[in-house]
């Protein structure tokens, strides 16, 4: 469901502030209710997951409903800013809670101070991200931190220490999960600016955008970024494969208990040891339980 369209934050490596320029427009709590407890009472849906850009953007009208829904039994999911929910009050966090809230997915998108400037992320620190694993773990709300990775001019080591970042969320909160995506361009803002410079356009026709080597390019998968090599995707698929089998995300449903314990058997050594090369072994397992990342999972 969309409660609200656009998103009042500018982030200068996202489509959102391209289409809607820092405009947010919302429904009125009231109408979410009802929208929410018609859907309970006609369909009997036991769970929401609501597709706004950034459903937390006000406390206020949060924590309205919550009040509305929380007799209902729902479990609900939605999109936020890590600074942005790190201010509530702890009485709309306890709201959130009680009223079944699931999972928040939220951009961390860096472990470098440097490159969130860069990236136009306002207030957000690496540390913020921190105390945010922290918080949502009293509360036992998942946190879904999103990271976007291989960024100029190093992008090897943008992946290192991401990876190292990585490591120091799970050990605050082992619940968190990370969605990984590399930089895509979207026009406008220095990112952009910086990727033209370096040699990336896009394709000028159409038969260009539905060729394969373009197929990826929507996904954040591969983003032709000129200084983006292929060493660097292959270690980061490869941290990934090593961290989904260590960490079975909560999202899909269809996973069995025993899959998660054979795949964190599997991958919890390569884990532990830093150990992410070539991880053929785990690629089989996922390929035969059909394993869905947390990127492509629902609520």
């Amino acid at each position: 469901h969309h409660s609200s369209i656009g998103c009042p934050f500018t982030c200068s490596f996202c489509s959102v502030t391209k289409n809607y320029a820092g405009r947010w427009l919302a429904e009125t709590p009231e109408r979410t209710i009802e929208t929410v407890h018609h859907l309970h009472k006609r369909y009997e849906v036991n769970g929401i997951e609501f597709h706004d850009s950034n459903f937390f953007t006000s406390e206020k009208r949060v924590a309205a409903f919550a009040k509305g829904v929380r007799d209902l039994g729902l479990g609900w999911w939605g999109e936020g800013t890590i600074d942005t929910i790190m201010r509530y009050d702890d009485s709309t966090w306890e709201l959130m809670r009680d009223a079944g809230c699931r999972m928040i997915f939220m951009g961390a998108e860096n472990a470098s101070a440097t490159t969130l400037k860069f990236m136009s992320k306002g207030p957000l620190t690496p540390e913020t991200t921190l105390a945010m694993a922290e918080k949502s773990a009293r509360y036992n709300i998942i946190p879904e931190f999103s990271f976007v990775l291989g960024n100029p001019p190093d992008p090897e080591k943008d992946i290192d220490e991401n990876i190292d970042f990585i490591y120091k969320i799970k050990s605050i909160n082992p619940a968190s999960e990370i969605v990984l995506y590399l930089y895509t361009p979207t026009p406008g803002g220095a990112m952009y600016d910086q990727a033209v410079a370096g040699g990336f356009s896009y394709p000028d026709t159409l038969d260009g955008w539905i060729a394969p080597e373009w197929a990826s390019f929507s996904r954040r998968r591969n983003p032709h970024t000129p200084w983006l090599k292929e060493q660097h995707l292959r270690k980061l698929n490869n941290f990934e494969t090593v961290l989904n089998a260590r960490y079975p995300t909560v999202s899909d449903l269809k996973i069995r208990t025993w899959h998660k314990r054979v795949l964190q058997t599997f991958g919890g050594w390569r884990y532990k040891r830093h150990i992410y090369d070539n991880p053929v072994e785990l690629r089989a397992m996922f390929k035969l339980i059909s394993y869905t990342r947390p990127e492509q999972a629902g609520l």
